[in-house]
């Protein structure tokens, strides 16, 4: 892992110029932002992930090409398209690149940011837009021939469109709302409607799901309007720019050594008994500090979200040869951001203070890490052994994927053991 020093008090999005034209200050934001992003993806392309996804996706694509050749009978690809939709549909978050210290030196030119507002949501909706377009492209040609009644492509692609820019303007008026419960039910409302509306494009005739969802989007938009909302939310606006800019550093943490980066932290109390199943003993000190941190972090929820789109595409492909690929690339994806996990409390000052074994945090990481791919392994065998391919294939993936992970774990061991030393 290569080691980058990255100084995010001094980035060049703190240097407020408030004369600037909304314009410009945008353009100078979202530069400032990309200036800092881009140095450290060449440290991702190196790690192997880039010639992985590239491989995944040639290889995709011939499994879909074959699957679309010899589709299964009775195959429910109105519920597959209702799956892969609906959440293209429904998410969207709104990307400002506004600062604390714009409160300060912004607050009084609120009346100005109209300009920079407009930006901010055509930059926000490009790509969604462009990935709900994209996924829609790709399953058309599956859908078209699986399904008995299939529905215009124009007439679909112009529907998904519009439904698109009502959840934007959905999620802009959840920004402005000040409770943050009623702005909670709001997110969650606008999902139930987007995956409603998704199911009557696909299951009702164009005439009923046009009336259906005219009228669940005109009631949508009135709910939304009728709830208190603030004129300017600047710290919604700062609290979701923090979000996402944590997101992005968590996931380049996997490949890059970034010691400064300021992780969101969860409370999730139903999991606390993973960390206290640790003795008060100090040769375990390291594994309850990890465990907890590891818990209430970003990181649990990019693994979690990837166990679930990998069983997704498992259970797809459960009954051919081609998912013993997936497996393997949802481990090599899972291994790279577990190696965010060695950033853990990789530079705390108490650590020197108490006596502790000088490679005890890598022992601790190593465990924690071999143990979180050891069950999403387990969990991603389930689709593969449910599958009606042969016995010896499905041992065989089993055996690799397990020879998969002593192989990460002896990696990581030999790496960061190197990196230790090199830092004493």
């Amino acid at each position: 892992m290569a080691r980058v020093k990255a100084n995010r008090q001094s980035s060049p999005q703190s240097n407020i110029k408030p004369l600037l034209k909304p314009e410009h200050l945008w353009a100078n934001r979202v530069s400032a932002f990309w200036g800092e992003i881009v140095p450290y993806l060449r440290y991702v392309v190196q790690s192997g992930l880039g010639m992985v996804l590239v491989f995944g996706i040639v290889a995709g694509i011939a499994l879909y090409a074959s699957f679309i050749e010899h589709i299964p009978p009775l195959f429910p690809v109105r519920e597959l398209a209702w799956v892969l939709i609906s959440p293209l549909v429904a998410y969207m978050t709104i990307r400002t690149f506004l600062v604390p210290a714009d409160l300060v030196f912004l607050l009084r030119q609120e009346h100005k940011l109209g300009a920079y507002i407009r930006k901010s949501l055509r930059y926000s909706l490009f790509p969604r837009m462009l990935l709900l377009i994209m996924g829609w492209v790709i399953l058309w040609p599956l859908y078209h021939r699986a399904d008995p009644e299939p529905k215009s492509f124009l007439v679909m692609l112009f529907v998904l469109i519009m439904l698109k820019l009502v959840a934007l303007h959905g999620s802009w008026v959840e920004r402005h709302i000040s409770d943050v419960r009623w702005r909670f039910i709001l997110r969650a409302v606008r999902y139930v409607w987007a995956w409603g509306v998704t199911a009557c494009w696909l299951w009702l005739d164009i005439a009923m799901a046009g009336i259906v969802t005219g009228a669940a989007g005109i009631l949508y938009i009135i709910c939304a309007r009728r709830i208190p909302a603030l004129r300017f939310p600047w710290e919604a606006h700062m609290e979701a720019e923090r979000v996402h800019v944590n997101r992005v550093y968590t996931f380049l943490g996997g490949f890059v050594d970034l010691p400064t980066m300021n992780e969101r932290r969860f409370a999730r109390p139903w999991l606390d008994w993973l960390g206290n199943r640790f003795a008060f003993r100090r040769d375990q000190a390291y594994g309850y500090l990890l465990t907890k941190t590891f818990l209430r972090s970003e990181l649990l929820g990019i693994i979690l979200r990837l166990v679930a789109i990998g069983l997704l595409l498992l259970w797809w492909t459960r009954h051919t040869m081609w998912n013993g690929f997936i497996l393997l690339l949802f481990l090599t994806a899972i291994h790279a951001q577990c190696n965010a996990l060695y950033q853990m409390h990789r530079h705390d000052v108490w650590r020197l203070l108490y006596p502790l074994e000088k490679d005890a945090r890598t022992k601790a990481v190593l465990q924690l890490s071999t143990e979180i791919q050891v069950i999403v392994t387990l969990l991603l065998l389930i689709p593969i052994w449910t599958g009606m391919t042969s016995f010896g294939y499905r041992l065989s993936v089993s055996i690799l994927s397990a020879l998969f992970i002593i192989f990460f774990r002896l990696q990581n061991k030999a790496k960061h053991r190197k990196q230790d030393d090199d830092e004493d």
